[in-house]
């Protein structure tokens, strides 16, 4: 349920086919309307102030919800929790601190960031580089499993999500693919992604815009002793290249023709269209990361040019969804893909090839939990028990349709892109 006290933002949402109604989130009366008593959680996303407001009227009418806020500025962190909120989210500092694994992947060739299944099973996001080996084969042609051991779970192609990629799918430059194994197999795998022909150096990484997320990404580079150039239209102490980026000489200025990674974290989104443009036409074998507003604007990045992209709203909705949903484990901040484990299914007795779950669902069963064991070799004839715990990675959208197919209740949710008031229900499978 989204409460939205903007009578015309609401009248949007309804036409959108959200579940939203139009009063005042910080009365009494709205949260009453929007039946927060019966709730499961409350996420506020207006702005500071008035998120704490919102949160103190929460408290009143119910005292032990959990309530998840935003804050644009994290000094405001201190406040949501005074009034309230169980969590505070800063996706603005975390998505400049995902651009910069980004950047650290690139120059170090170390996995920076993976998901541990078990002590032998890792999950990671790994990018094709610019001038690796592997651009420009097909997923056959790579022959990943033969050489490293690491499988392929699903792969974006300029932002978009396929899992379980076709065998004839080409491996461009920026596409991401999302692998398990162990961490030598990974590491060994990361290393094939990697340019084969340019020498990484420290102080080639270019970031353009230094507000909260140009400083984020520039705060862990730092702290990973990755030097770079920071490029800026205001004139501060730590800006060494002061200019309009979406001119050459600007970009020349601030040595873009040597630069082997490129952060673009403007704050508008058409303006950042524009400078990847500049700088994929300037440095056409450079990587270009970048963070965009808007879901809308992610396609258009990608044919700008940019390698990987991030958008600020969908992390927002992605990250609050994670605090609620103790189950998931998020794969990705902005692609929508994440790890769930399933306990109440109704798959005992059956084996992986009978219920045939990558087809009908598009999800892959990565690990069972068994008792005190977990068992990671997962094959077409491994059987499920009743009480096993199901660890599946797939898609949001595929990890709906296994709850529906497969278990006893689903929990029902929404990732809006503006601000809003969410009230989170569960809804019972039928």
């Amino acid at each position: 349920m989204l409460l939205e006290p903007d009578r015309d933002e609401a009248t949007d949402l309804y036409q959108d086919n959200y579940n939203v109604i139009q009063a005042d989130p910080v009365s009494i009366d709205g949260l009453d309307a929007a039946q927060l008593t019966t709730a499961r959680a409350l996420f506020v996303n207006i702005n500071d102030q008035v998120d704490t407001g919102i949160m103190l009227t929460a408290r009143e009418l119910v005292e032990d919800i959990e309530i998840v806020s935003v804050v644009d500025d994290p000094e405001q962190a201190k406040y949501h929790r005074l009034a309230g909120a169980d969590s505070v989210l800063s996706p603005r500092s975390l998505l400049g601190e995902t651009l910069a694994a980004k950047v650290t992947t690139t120059v170090q060739r170390e996995l920076t960031k993976a998901v541990d299944i078990d002590v032998d099973l890792q999950l990671a996001e790994v990018s094709i580089h610019h001038g690796s080996g592997l651009a420009g084969d097909t997923l056959a042609e790579s022959q990943i499993r033969e050489r490293t051991g690491v499988n392929v779970l699903g792969a974006w192609f300029r932002g978009s999500f396929e899992a379980s990629p076709s065998p004839s799918a080409t491996l461009s430059p920026g596409t991401v693919l999302l692998v398990s194994g162990r961490e030598s197999q990974l590491s060994q795998f990361v290393e094939m992604t990697q340019s084969s022909v340019r020498q990484f150096k420290t102080g080639e990484t270019l970031v353009i815009g230094h507000g909260q997320v140009g400083q984020a990404v520039t705060n862990a580079l730092a702290e990973d002793d990755i030097s770079y150039t920071i490029v800026d239209k205001t004139e501060r102490p730590e800006v060494d290249v002061i200019g309009d980026a979406t001119e050459e000489e600007t970009l020349s200025a601030a040595g873009i023709e040597t630069a082997q990674t490129i952060v673009i974290a403007l704050p508008d989104d058409t303006i950042a269209e524009f400078v990847t443009l500049v700088a994929r036409n300037m440095a056409p074998e450079t990587e270009i990361v970048a963070r965009v507003q808007a879901n809308e604007s992610v396609s258009k990045m990608y044919r700008a040019g940019a390698d990987y992209v991030l958008s600020l709203s969908r992390t927002t909705g992605r990250l609050s969804a994670s605090r609620i949903l103790d189950d998931r484990d998020l794969l990705s901040l902005d692609q929508q893909v994440g790890a769930a484990r399933i306990a109440d299914h109704d798959l005992g007795g059956q084996t992986i090839k009978d219920v045939d779950i990558r087809r009908q669902t598009g999800c892959t069963v990565i690990a069972i939990e068994r008792e005190e064991d977990v068992i990671t070799d997962i094959g077409p004839d491994t059987e499920i028990n009743v009480d096993d715990i199901i660890q599946v990675v797939g898609a949001d959208s595929g990890i709906r349709s296994f709850e529906q197919l497969f278990t006893w209740a689903e929990l029902s949710y929404s990732q809006v892109a503006h601000s809003s008031v969410v009230v989170w229900r569960v809804k019972m499978a039928t």
